[in-house]
């Protein structure tokens, strides 16, 4: 490797000239790169240097050491002296040595530019022969020792964290500030940029261009700037372009924040363990984060703030293999030590021969083994955040098994401390992780605290579920609190299902006495509210085995884990036949347990209502003194009082009722049963004469009935009184009694398929309907309003269908009656005609105006 050298100074007069020019220089070298080099290796004196310094003052002029980027993309690596007076006695001659790397080509070896501060290479006078050759090597400085430099950075531990931040700046964005350094001696530059050089990433460094020193910090284009006091005046608000240190004031407190590598690096140069950076480059993980650098550090026992444990903690989880297991135990020790600042942090020790500043440096000692830890146990401090704690948990469950019990126990014991007095929930490792001294001295310390978690209901029921499962990982007796726990948890269960999850499933599997007890608290929940348990069971997959009885709760299972189940009274299902599973799903016997029936039923019918048929099923098969005793007949009336209008199970139903529950019946209730039972006794024909007078008399003290038995009762009456009458005068109590509701049942009778049909083929049956409807014609109110629709719209429609005839058969039926009942009938029947008939009948219907009778409309 050949590096060209380049001299410059005022040199008196010769083929190029006179006064400051390129004195000597290797052949080859560009003009661009010579017009660029002169502008950057000049140099002014100090604001207050003396004009003729003494060689003892000359000495102390401060050293322009500077690496810069050319704009061809090659380096200029620089060294300017102020020498005092030139050839000619004039004073302010000063001489600059450079060597120029060609783009991509470094120093010999590898070294870092900064390493050349000072070196025995450079030279302070033109050298003889005018063209010197290309260096081949540029030998380090020996001023620059380790521990100079960790002396020197624990001098500038106040603006350590801040420099290095505007490093990763400017690492990151090439448009960052420039850094400007206000040191004293430019020797305390060059130290700074060893600092900067050692800590930044390897693929960085050798961008790193600086000035250790330069009355005109505005003009330099270097990334960090060297700056005697006087000159930093005037960057005063330049914060857009230059990030100014000060280092002889301290610095202020309204500065950017640090950056966690910054930090990290910061507090690893105060320990002097320089070799964790070399280090760290080699690890996984994107450049500047802070988690191998911290997690390095903290192997090596160097203390770290929070956030870097955490980010340590996170890395060391996602690449536990990059650590040997020494270092893995010097983390995990000094992660269990919160807020402990070792007095000698463990370091690598430097290899013999080499210098901080050198990169290839690779630690050749082994890690020393962490110290055995102390029997007491570091409590959880209450800064600690849950970050730090969340990751210090994650860590310990991929890692935990491989440690040490010695050095596996400290932190487990914090991460048991952090489960009770944590804010956050923490999930402690397995009790396996303790050892029996740490143990039974954190169930002493902790147990008062696990106990008042426990029973305090103010906070719901998450954590008092955690600490149960440290007071039995500890061995800590809360047996007691046990059951109060239970009922709160029963709760907020029904209250919102979801809340079952992984924490309360591992919690009960660890505590058989909870898990018992919240059973027995479901069950007695499924006895006042078994929908709310059964949406429960629905929802979540809670265990019900158990050597207790928990019949209701049994019940709700079944519901709710049961193809068919589900109890929302809707669907195509065998409601009788659920009602027996779930009653034998209670596993104890209903007759000892009569409320089961009542709690079995709400299961299978929820809201709904058994039919009649089903209602008689259930009735038959259990008995009535288990429904009796059960309360479970009001269930049955409210089948029979809203069964559907028609069906023979319905008055049946009543009828078994009134013989079964004689005496619990209330009165309202009692008279809609009889309504239809009537009913039934109608339609077996067993009812006395005087049907409408007894059921009129039954709806009064049934008041307010049920629609559906009001249908199902007129209905039935008026269909016999339409096809059969009985020998009573029925119809006429029918018109007497003037009710709405049994007049307009008995015109929809009469308008049923099967009485025109039998209008058509039997006449005697007309004749009779033509007798019936034409009678009472002066009655008003309900009977006026039916009467005229059942003549015109029924029967006219039927007599008009008739052959000769048939209508001769019904004038004949009607003859046989006596009276003028046939003449009366041809008289109707005649077309057009305004007859004495339809005066007689009334000649206007209410609901038919402008229709007459006996005539068309």
């Amino acid at each position: 490797m050949s590096l060209g050298q380049l001299h410059y100074t005022s040199a008196p007069p010769g083929p190029d000239g006179s006064g400051f020019r390129f004195t000597a220089l290797t052949p080859g070298l560009p003009q661009s790169v010579l017009r660029e080099a002169e502008q950057l290796i000049g140099y002014e004196p100090p604001r207050n240097a003396p004009a003729r310094p003494s060689a003892d003052e000359l000495d102390a002029f401060p050293r322009a050491f500077s690496y810069s980027e050319l704009s061809d993309g090659s380096r200029l690596l620089a060294r300017t002296v102020y020498t005092g007076a030139d050839y000619s006695g004039r004073w302010g001659n000063f001489h600059a040595h450079a060597v120029h790397l060609a783009p991509g080509q470094q120093l010999p070896d590898g070294a870092l530019p900064v390493s050349a501060w000072e070196s025995p290479g450079w030279a302070t006078a033109t050298p003889e022969g005018g063209a010197p050759p290309p260096l081949s090597v540029l030998p380090p400085s020996s001023g620059l020792d380790r521990d100079g430099l960790i002396a020197f950075a624990a001098s500038r531990a106040p603006w350590l964290a801040a420099v290095f931040t505007d490093l990763q700046r400017q690492a990151e964005d090439e448009t960052a500030p420039q850094i400007v350094l206000v040191e004293r001696d430019s020797a305390d530059v060059a130290r700074w940029v060893v600092l900067a050089s050692t800590v930044l990433p390897r693929r960085a460094i050798h961008r790193l261009t600086f000035t250790t020193y330069t009355r005109r910090p505005h003009l330099a284009g270097q990334r960090i700037i060297g700056v005697l006091p006087d000159d930093a005046h005037g960057l005063a608000g330049s914060g857009r372009r230059h990030r100014v240190h000060d280092c002889a004031v301290p610095p202020s407190p309204d500065g950017p924040e640090p950056t966690p590598w910054a930090v990290a690096a910061a507090r690893i140069w105060s320990a002097g363990a320089l070799e964790l950076f070399q280090y760290a480059d080699r690890l996984p993980g994107e450049p500047f984060t802070a988690g191998p650098l911290s997690a390095l550090a903290l192997c090596a026992g160097i203390d770290l703030p929070s956030p870097h444990r955490t980010a340590a903690a996170r890395w060391a989880c996602e690449h536990p293999s990059e650590l040997s297991q020494e270092e893995l135990e010097g983390l995990i020790q000094t992660l269990a030590e919160p807020g402990h600042t070792p007095a000698e942090p463990r370091r690598t020790p430097a290899e013999p021969g080499r210098t901080p500043a050198d990169p290839r440096h690779t630690p050749t000692e082994p890690w020393p083994t962490p110290t055995a830890p102390q029997p007491d146990v570091a409590p959880v401090p209450a800064s600690t955040p849950p970050a730090e704690t969340a990751a210090l948990a994650e860590l310990f469950a991929r890692v935990g098994s491989a440690l040490r019990p010695e050095i596996a126990a400290p932190l487990a014991a914090r991460l048991f401390t952090a489960a009770v007095r944590s804010a956050e929930p923490v999930r402690p490792p397995d009790r396996g992780a303790l050892t029996d001294e740490v143990a039974r001295r954190l169930a002493a310390e902790l147990g008062p605290e696990l106990r008042a978690g426990i029973a305090d209901a103010a906070g719901g029921t998450g954590r008092p579920l955690q600490l149960l499962r440290v007071a039995g990982a500890l061995g800590v007796d809360c047996a007691d609190l046990v059951p109060s726990l239970a009922h709160r948890l029963a709760s907020a269960l029904l209250a919102d299902p979801s809340m079952y999850g992984g924490e309360l499933d591992g919690t009960l599997a660890d505590r058989p006495d909870l898990r018992s007890a919240l059973l027995r608290e479901l069950d007695t929940a499924a006895g006042a509210a078994p929908a709310s348990v059964t949406v429960l069971l629905e929802r979540a997959p809670l265990e019900l085995e158990s050597r207790e009885a928990l019949p209701y709760l049994r019940m709700c299972g079944w519901i709710a884990r049961s193809p068919s189940g589900g109890g929302d009274g809707t669907g195509a299902r065998d409601r009788t036949g659920e009602l027996r599973a779930v009653l034998a799903a209670a596993g104890v016997s209903v007759v000892a347990h009569p409320p089961l029936l009542r709690i079995a039923f709400r299961l299978v019918w929820g809201a709904a209502t058994p039919t009649p048929e089903e209602a008689r099923y259930v009735l038959a098969e259990q008995g009535a003194d288990l429904h009796r005793t059960a309360e479970t007949w009001p269930f049955l009336v409210t089948a029979a009082l809203n069964g559907r209008p028609g069906d023979p199970h319905t008055d049946e139903l009543a009828h078994e009722l009134l013989t079964a529950f004689p005496t619990l019946l209330p009165p309202r209730d009692r008279a809609a049963l009889l309504l239809l039972e009537f009913a039934r006794d109608l339609r077996a024909g067993g009812a006395e004469p005087g049907w409408v007078d007894r059921i009129l008399g039954l709806r009064r003290a049934a008041e307010p009935v049920n629609p559906p038995v009001l249908e199902h009762v007129f209905g039935r009456l008026a269909r016999q009184l339409v096809h059969d009458p009985g020998p009573g005068r029925e119809l006429d109590d029918l018109i007497r009694g003037n009710d709405a509701d049994l007049c307009a049942a008995y015109e929809q009778a009469a308008r049923e398929d099967s009485v025109r049909e039998r209008l058509l083929r039997d006449p005697r049956f007309l004749a009779a309907r033509f007798v019936d409807w034409n009678a009472h014609p002066q009655a008003g109110g309900a009977w006026g309003k039916v009467r005229g629709p059942l003549l015109d719209g029924v029967l006219r429609p039927a007599v008009r269908a008739l052959g000769a005839q048939e209508l001769a058969a019904v004038e004949a039926a009607l003859t046989e009656r006596g009276g003028r009942y046939a003449e009366d009938f041809r008289a109707w029947n005649r077309p057009g005609a305004l007859s004495r008939l339809g005066l007689r009948f009334g000649s206007r219907d209410s609901r038919t105006p402008g229709r007459r009778r006996g005539g068309d409309s």
